[in-house]
């Protein structure tokens, strides 16, 4: 089965956000790196379900999941996105780094 992937608009502004960090330090690199990127996220069209659940499905008590991107000098990425029907919403593109979604809400 092939999946519908949606990047909706916060997860392309985390995208372009990282995008932008990493081409004032490495203008060559960061194509290459937001193409293989986008590529990521467009792997999702098949077997979504091969990623694990992130921790902000507990948190949100949404069954969300997590692709990891990259690794090395910038860093490990994290495609969080949700599965429904034969559809993948890609909600967000955060750096490894940044504390889950939500966990300002319970602390």
């Amino acid at each position: 089965m092939t999946y519908r992937v949606i990047v909706t608009p916060e997860a392309e502004a985390g995208l372009r956000a990282a995008y932008e960090f990493i081409r004032a330090r490495a203008p060559r690199a960061a194509r290459d790196w937001v193409r293989r990127a986008r590529q990521a996220m467009r792997s999702l069209s098949r077997y979504p379900e091969r990623c694990a659940f992130a921790p902000e499905s507990e948190t949100l008590g949404e069954p969300i999941r997590e692709l990891l991107f990259g690794a090395g000098s910038r860093g490990t990425y994290r495609i969080l996105f949700v599965v429904i029907g034969q559809t993948v919403y890609v909600v967000n593109f955060r750096h490894g780094s940044m504390l889950p979604l939500g966990s300002e809400q319970s602390e």
